[in-house]
């Protein structure tokens, strides 16, 4: 969801906040183009737009159309024993959230390949794009697709085109832990195989919203930004999920692709953040954001009139981590969790135990709460850490000690970057900066 932030504002959420619902300060994209005779949609099927804790980010939308199902969507709770649910592994290897939602709902409604979540959201979309491509203002669609996040449950056929012999537990759901503590080297290679085949259908699925919207002759005036919020480990480092460990390339570094009228396929090096993506929308309908945001529009780049538009990109972890890549390397520093942690907003937190609002403060930084750890994030630390993407793109090798030169460089970065964004001071304490 902080991802859902940046994307939708242009500005970076971990040093304030984390896991919430937008702000009332917030002004997001959709409200700035709405506010210009815009029309603009959101097709999605990720729950957590609507759920408790998170729950107002489709309001500025002229409309939305939530694919219901996902994950810990409640919209079922028949008694699990009469529904004679396959689950294709022992059912207590499967997170109880799933169990209890997600696989009620499959059991109802998911009958064929059609029926999967990412087909569902991408067919909405490209009936959307039909029947609003005529606004006089032209239109503005969000599609938020949660495949390939987990549950790794792909139609039958996709995971087994990259592990056709496995005949085990169907592990859906991997624990947010060491892979070796619940999985066998053999059910760790049929996860990334479920991994794999979930990217594998999302994929066709865009594929197939791409063919139906091609004989609508719109894209000579129409930009199309396809990126996502985080990948994950499926054994790398030795992890499954996407939490726990250092916030490595594998979970951070995710997918951008533009298309632009006017712009020839290219791969482009530079280095850019999600924070980019608002004011790059703005900036293609010739529109100054109405707030300052962090990001920067990526249409100097793309138009060749740039070479760069940031020298390193920012990362992290709200209250946790912080990780600062310039393309050849990555510096990761740890939280000092001796430090105090404050949560900067009046919306209710969630995973962070922000003190109710009679304990709210206010500060030359706008209001605050402290935030009480709940254990084990608490206890969260690991070792500064260098990586040389470059040499090391594995990022197996920590050369943060041979290094002083480069750290002092990234730390300084770091500085930069708190009094650029108005980060608050306790913010570098915590950084031990």
């Amino acid at each position: 969801m902080p991802a859902r932030r940046d994307f939708m504002t242009g500005n970076c959420e971990f040093p304030t906040r984390g896991w919430g619902p937008l702000e009332e300060t917030d002004v997001t994209v959709a409200a700035q183009l709405g506010r210009r005779g815009v029309v603009t949609g959101l097709v999605t099927d990720h729950y957590h737009l609507f759920r408790e804790g998170a729950g107002n980010y489709h309001f500025d939308f002229s409309s939305w159309d939530f694919i219901r199902g996902i994950e810990g969507d409640r919209v079922y709770s028949d008694p699990e024993e009469a529904l004679r649910i396959d689950y294709h592994s022992d059912p207590n290897r499967i997170q109880k959230k799933y169990r209890d939602y997600y696989f009620k709902y499959k059991h109802f409604r998911m009958k064929t390949e059609d029926d999967w979540f990412a087909a569902r959201t991408f067919r909405s979309a490209a009936d959307w794009v039909r029947r609003n491509r005529s606004h006089r203002n032209g239109f503005h669609l969000m599609i938020d697709c949660f495949p390939p996040h987990e549950p790794f449950d792909p139609p039958p056929g996709y995971a087994e085109q990259y592990d056709p012999d496995y005949a085990g537990d169907r592990l859906v759901t991997p624990e947010y832990e060491p892979a070796e503590c619940h999985y066998t080297p053999r059910e760790q290679q049929h996860i990334r195989a479920l991994y794999a085949g979930n990217v594998t259908f999302a994929d066709a699925c865009f594929g197939a919203f791409m063919e139906a919207i091609e004989p609508l002759n719109i894209l000579d005036d129409t930009m199309i930004v396809v990126s996502t919020d985080h990948g994950t480990y499926t054994t790398e480092h030795g992890w499954t999920g996407k939490l726990g460990t250092y916030l490595y390339d594998c979970v951070t570094h995710v997918p951008l692709l533009i298309y632009h009228p006017g712009v020839d396929p290219r791969v482009e090096d530079a280095v850019v953040s999600n924070i980019d993506i608002a004011p790059t929308l703005l900036d293609a309908r010739g529109i100054e954001p109405e707030q300052p945001v962090h990001g920067a529009s990526l249409l100097p780049l793309l138009g060749g009139r740039a070479e760069k538009i940031r020298d390193a990109a920012h990362t992290g972890f709200y209250g946790r981590q912080h990780i600062v890549n310039d393309g050849r390397y990555a510096f990761h520093l740890a939280h000092d969790q001796s430090q105090p942690l404050y949560w900067h907003g009046l919306t209710q937190s969630y995973f962070a135990g922000a003190g109710p609002a009679r304990d709210i403060e206010v500060t030359p930084e706008g209001v605050r709460r402290r935030v009480e750890l709940f254990p084990g994030v608490r206890d969260f630390y690991l070792e500064p850490a260098l990586f040389d993407l470059r040499d090391d793109p594995g990022q197996n090798v920590n050369v943060y000690a041979e290094r002083p030169d480069l750290v002092r460089r990234f730390e300084d970065e770091i500085r930069r970057f708190c009094a650029e964004t108005h980060a608050p001071p306790w913010y570098l304490d915590r950084l031990a900066l």
